[in-house]
């Protein structure tokens, strides 16, 4: 076989997964009995290849101990890819028993542009044979998905007992991101109510929110709204926005702490979809560390969100214009830009959370060493006069300014 006909046989279909990964897993405690009771808990997951590409191990190691086990939790998983046949053949064991499981096999094919591997065999459970799927799916550079369905009537019935969202992390254990999709979201208060929400969501909704395939980039109080609450999360795409939001809003957390959370709001339907202005504008790939649990420490430094009504043409013009002009005065005058994004128009996948539609805007994203940030831009004679000839053209009207101290926990911290 050529060199040509081996890049699309199959044998690399299982390249992505090389490398670490944090896994948040959410497992049936009792399998094929009915049982909605999920144990939720973390690993960690490094994969190598062998045989020159033509398999891989991977090592899962988990703190998480199992009521009633004695030993943490640790599992292996061979995967060979057999060049005759052209599949994959996967084997799965842990330190429950060390045993190697029969394997499952089969491949991955395209759905709708996306990478979906199905993988079925027979195993056993309780003493009687099933039969199993492993699905992976949901793959990106840095994200992937896998779960695992048992039939116990011949492929009749299928029932969900494992899933894993895989994040991949660098040498120091911080999670790799693609901003490619964000959200950009509002929310107006119940009087009284921002700091219950904060706490809520600092305690409850970003490692959670994470695991499943996002990113939560910052959360805020805006210094002008007592009311309000802002926050910024983003996606490595729109398939995976509705996937990770399908698995978080369904999932075991958000049913724990809903009715919490939305007692909280007033309304919380001003969202921006947004998507980088030109490549490179995207916030950073790597995530800075973020505060852990209970932190309450507030920084000191102030950031700054600049929203652009625009013309409907406008948006890539528009977008020049700010990169050449607009933000050199705002690094001028001390402002760290961080991100630029303009309107995504593509449907929202996830209807249940509504966004602004039929409108084009340009966001941008920046850090100020105090609240008077602003004042300085906007006094600068050559900000107005752009800003003036941006207004007879490509503006419907002047930026909106949003002046915003981050969470004790917010990555994006000025």
């Amino acid at each position: 076989m050529n060199d040509t006909s081996a890049r699309h046989d199959g044998r690399h279909d299982f390249d992505f997964l090389h490398g670490r990964w944090q896994v948040h897993n959410e497992r049936l405690s009792q399998r094929l009995a009915g049982s909605d009771d999920w144990e939720i808990f973390p690993a960690q997951q490094t994969c190598e290849p062998v045989l020159g590409g033509l398999g891989n191990v991977d090592a899962f190691l988990s703190d998480w101990n199992r009521p009633g086990a004695h030993d943490t939790f640790q599992g292996m998983t061979l995967r060979l890819f057999n060049i005759e046949q052209r599949q994959w053949s996967i084997w799965w064991a842990g330190n429950h028993d060390g045993v190697l499981e029969p394997p499952v096999s089969g491949g991955f094919e395209r759905d709708n542009g996306a990478l979906r591997g199905v993988f079925s065999g027979e195993l056993e459970h309780d003493g009687r044979p099933v039969m199993a799927r492993f699905v992976w799916s949901d793959i990106s550079a840095n994200t992937a998905h896998w779960h695992q369905e048992f039939s116990a009537d011949g492929g009749n019935s299928w029932e969900t007992n494992w899933h894993m969202w895989m994040r991949r992390s660098d040498e120091h254990g911080r999670l790799l991101h693609e901003d490619a999709v964000i959200e950009l979201r509002q929310y107006r208060m119940q009087p009284g109510r921002r700091d219950d929400l904060i706490e809520l969501f600092e305690n409850e909704f970003i490692e959670s929110q994470e695991a499943v395939g996002m990113h939560v980039i910052g959360q805020f109080r805006d210094l002008d709204h007592e009311d309000r609450y802002t926050w910024v999360r983003g996606f490595p795409n729109q398939a995976l926005r509705a996937a990770s939001l399908s698995a978080f809003y369904f999932g075991p957390t958000w049913k724990r702490h809903r009715d919490a959370a939305n007692a909280t709001l007033l309304d919380n339907d001003d969202v921006l979809m947004l998507k980088p202005a030109w490549p490179g504008a995207e916030f950073p790939a790597a995530a800075r560390a973020r505060e852990p649990r209970g932190s309450r420490a507030l920084p000191d430094a102030v950031v700054t969100i600049g929203i652009c009504a625009l013309n409907a043409p406008a948006q890539d013009g528009f977008a020049d214009l700010f990169r050449q002009r607009f933000a050199p005065l705002l690094s001028e005058h001390g402002a760290r830009l961080h991100g630029v994004y303009v309107t995504d128009a593509s449907p929202n996948g996830f209807a249940r959370l509504p966004v602004r539609e039929g409108e084009s805007v340009l966001v941008w994203f920046a850090g100020h060493a105090d609240a008077d940030g602003i004042a300085r831009v906007q006094a600068d004679p050559r900000w107005r006069a752009l800003l003036a000839d941006a207004l007879l053209g490509d503006l419907k009207q002047a930026p909106q300014w949003l002046r915003l101290s981050p969470t004790a926990r917010s990555e994006l911290r000025g």
